[in-house]
């Protein structure tokens, strides 16, 4: 039954494919397919990157990434009797016990049956073209391997012939002849039924809908006639509103695309808060697409920076370790030593901070078995790099912390520390004390490093360049040295009184400002990030969104309160990095954070005022809080 929390915040729903119940849409019923370790999730990148290209969005490839294998072995250790298998590829060779094995063909339903004495059964799996190697078994322990020495548990993951998600019907409203609304931002291909080529365009908000400048287009307006008089989109885009133009009466479609999710958790306040957080949710709701992809108008890719705060969207709001799961797989596979991840210094680091994050918040030790590889040659990596001075070099590649402009030298290095911090619980959990305790001595060394250069002990902030005083004082190496564990809880009174005044420059993004608001909330300063909230997202809701944007500019009007990177409509109106609000809401009413793995112990939860409501998903089980006296619950008839 939906608690108290999804009660009270039913008034807000306004995702048309909420469900507090069971996943919704149902995802279908498939064969469990079996797969190498992450080559799922790399194929599933691969097809992103082939649909991106086709919508035309204007995004630029992000970092290296693995290239799926198209030829896998498999074996199996199989048992007197018979057994069923599904292969999707051609079977190049089948052998058991060492001894070549015919293979039947397959019957009207697709499947193998084969006839065996115990033995190793090794299949090796040609993919076709643009597909991957797959096989689908009802029983055995199948192992996977790309060259037929290193074996690894064969995974499961989805059919590997249709990775398209499930849509919904959405029928827009026309508020003007030829402009549709959706009410919502929506990923969604456009259906429209008309007798002649109709005109079309959309536009995440009233300005881009009416752009017909090809050059400010950020993803394509193309209609193809997928049948008589039906003209769809190719690829899903990202809209609220759309513009047809036709000679003839027509009928708009919108065939929105979500992956299955359940609202787990639920949080509720004042009507404003409530609202904010059913936003942030849907926001990040939008941006479940396979992965934790970072928006859905332009770029539509993972990038583990932005993963940091979507994870922590995610494990409030839906409590789905699928798609973290997913996106940590495809980010890490490639591995550090060619490039950065995404090409970025400091996400290297958030990959090892979202690892650690994620065991705190869902326990998966298998999953961190499987990553063991990667992890272990990450690391090695990071500490090779770093063994001169101390520092983790930043030359040759792109620093970003945040799109605003500042020396960001000292915020990479107390996020390196926060990062072998990570590194270190990492490698404990998976039985590797000396590279452990290498981290820990790292980390250790980076700290009082920091201190003796970074550190103006007079004001009690660190600086933004080692070495250089003179470099200023900026809010990102403050607040990131809270969750970085290097500020003891005297040392925090100075910074938390130089976060909440006016002296330090503002923060870029959302992004950035969640990091800042959890930080607070980790100094004891909750009802502060509370007002933090209210100005930044509550401002975008007084400005119209339905989804929370890359970047909030206060007092923005016209045409700049969408311009980015140089381009009138290249601000992202629905990212996942601005989700915060999902995961910093119910950690900042009820003060519940995991602090041993899979949620087997939390900090305490504090009395909520009144009115407030939060539910809180874990592995074993929900976390549900009300006040004490909550008063009557707003009326709406939503309550699924």
């Amino acid at each position: 039954m939906p608690t108290a929390a999804h009660r009270r915040s039913a008034f807000a729903i306004f995702d048309p494919a909420y469900s507090a119940r069971e996943p919704y849409p149902p995802a279908p019923l498939l064969p469990r397919w079996l797969y190498l370790r992450s080559e799922y999730e790399c194929f599933l990148l691969e097809r992103m990157r082939r649909d991106v290209e086709e919508a035309k969005l204007r995004v630029g490839y992000p970092g290296c990434f693995h290239t799926p294998f198209r030829v896998i072995r498999y074996r199996c250790r199989t048992v007197r009797g018979g057994f069923t298998l599904r292969i999707h590829g051609r079977p190049e060779e089948a052998r058991l016990d060492g001894r070549p094995l015919t293979l039947p063909e397959p019957g009207g339903d697709g499947c193998i049956r084969i006839q065996s004495g115990p033995g190793l059964l090794e299949l090796r799996i040609a993919a076709p073209d643009g597909s991957i190697p797959a096989l689908a078994a009802e029983t055995g322990d199948w192992e996977a391997s790309a060259d037929g020495i290193s074996y690894s548990p064969a995974v499961p993951g989805g059919a590997p012939d249709d990775t398209r998600l499930p849509e919904l019907s959405v029928t827009p409203v026309e508020f003007a002849p030829g402009r549709y609304d959706a009410g919502r931002e929506l990923l969604a291909r456009v259906e429209v039924h008309s007798a002649s080529r109709p005109q079309f365009g959309c536009g995440e908000s009233l300005s881009e809908l009416e752009n017909r400048d090809a050059a400010h287009f950020e993803q394509s307006p193309e209609l193809r006639e997928s049948a008589p008089g039906i003209w769809t989109t190719p690829q899903p885009l990202a809209f609220r509103y759309m513009r047809v133009e036709a000679g003839s009466p027509v009928e708009v479609v919108c065939r929105a695309v979500f992956a299955p999710a359940q609202y787990r958790g639920a949080f509720a306040a004042d009507p404003e808060l409530t609202r904010i957080w059913m936003h942030a949710a849907y926001t990040l709701r939008l941006c479940r697409y396979h992965f934790l992809i970072d928006g859905v108008k332009r770029d539509r890719l993972p990038w583990v920076g932005d993963l940091a705060l979507s994870l922590l969207a995610n494990a409030y709001a839906f409590g789905d370790p699928e798609p973290v799961r997913r996106t940590l797989a495809v980010l890490g596979r490639a591995g550090i030593r060619e490039q950065h991840l995404n090409g970025i210094v400091d996400y290297s680091l958030w990959f090892l901070i979202c690892h650690d994050l994620y065991q705190l918040y869902w326990a998966d030790a298998a999953f961190l078995e499987l990553q063991r590889g990667e992890l272990t040659d990450h690391i090695e990596v990071l500490l090779a790099r770093s063994e001169e001075t101390g520092f983790l070099p930043s030359e040759g590649s792109w620093l970003f912390i945040d799109w605003v402009k500042f020396p960001k030298e000292s915020a990479l290095q107390i996020l390196f520390h926060w990062a072998l911090r990570a590194a270190r619980k990492l490698m404990e959990r998976l039985g590797e004390q000396r590279t452990a305790e290498r981290c820990a001595e790292r980390a250790g060394r980076l700290k009082e490093q920091l201190f003796r250069t970074a550190f103006d002990a007079e004001r009690g902030l660190f600086f933004a360049t080692p070495g250089e005083p003179a470099s200023g004082f900026f809010r990102h190496p403050n607040f990131l040295a809270i969750p970085a564990g290097l500020l003891s809880e005297e040392q925090q009174r100075p910074v938390v009184a130089a976060l909440l005044g006016d002296e330090l420059p503002p923060v870029g993004t959302p992004y950035m400002a969640a990091v800042e608001i959890w930080a607070l909330h980790r100094a004891g300063a909750s009802l502060a990030g509370i007002e933090r909230i209210r100005r930044i997202w509550g401002g975008m809701l007084k400005q119209g969104a339905s989804t929370f944007f890359e970047a909030y500019r206060e007092g923005a009007e016209g045409e700049e309160l969408y311009s980015f990177y140089g381009r009138r409509f290249g601000l992202s109106l629905c990212h996942a990095w601005s989700a915060g609000p999902a995961a910093l809401l119910p950690m900042l009413f009820s003060g519940c954070e995991p602090v041993a793995d899979g949620w087997k112990k939390h900090t305490p939860c504090r009395e909520l005022p009144d009115g407030a409501a939060v539910t809180i998903p874990t592995p074993s089980g929900a976390l549900a809080f009300e006040a004490v006296s909550s008063g009557p619950e707003p009326n709406s008839g939503n309550d699924n």
